[in-house]
């Protein structure tokens, strides 16, 4: 994987789990390699990211950016880049929503009181992915701009 974004989330992937000497370990001790000049050249951008060290470093860190960014690219249409602008305006309804949908839950006027309800959480779940959905569209469409 070799983008300017990829690599500026391996770097801070990197810093996360300690450093380039750290992750060198991690990969030796994975897959009985790991150089710390490969690893800062995969931040630096001069060589591409494998996938291999990406899988290591998000396991041992435990977040997993660059796989949920690979995931995304799924079953997706090409986004148009000219479509920012409708995008912000999905953003604010679906961010707007989905916040809507948190409040309502913890209000004590809701069913379940100052607990959420089985029903509450389906309903904060949805309308949260719905709103990361356009905002995984906005950073696609960015991405596509630049």
């Amino acid at each position: 994987m070799s983008d300017p974004v990829t690599h500026g989330i391996f770097d801070g992937l990197v810093r996360r789990a300690g450093g380039v000497e750290a992750v060198a370990a991690v990969l030796e001790a994975r897959y009985g390699k790991g150089c710390k000049g490969t690893v800062s050249k995969m931040c630096s951008g001069h060589i591409g990211v494998t996938i291999d060290a990406a899988e290591a470093l998000e396991d041992f860190v435990g977040a997993f950016p660059l796989t949920n960014r690979l995931f995304e690219r799924t079953g997706r249409e090409g986004v148009r880049v000219g479509c920012l602008k409708e995008l912000a305006a999905q953003s604010s309804i679906a961010t707007g929503r989905a916040h809507s949908a948190l409040i309502r839950a913890f209000s004590y006027k809701s069913p379940g009181g100052e607990r959420i309800t089985a029903e509450e959480r389906a309903e904060v779940i949805a309308e949260m992915r719905a709103a990361r959905q356009v905002l995984t569209d906005i950073i696609e469409a960015a991405e596509a701009a630049g």
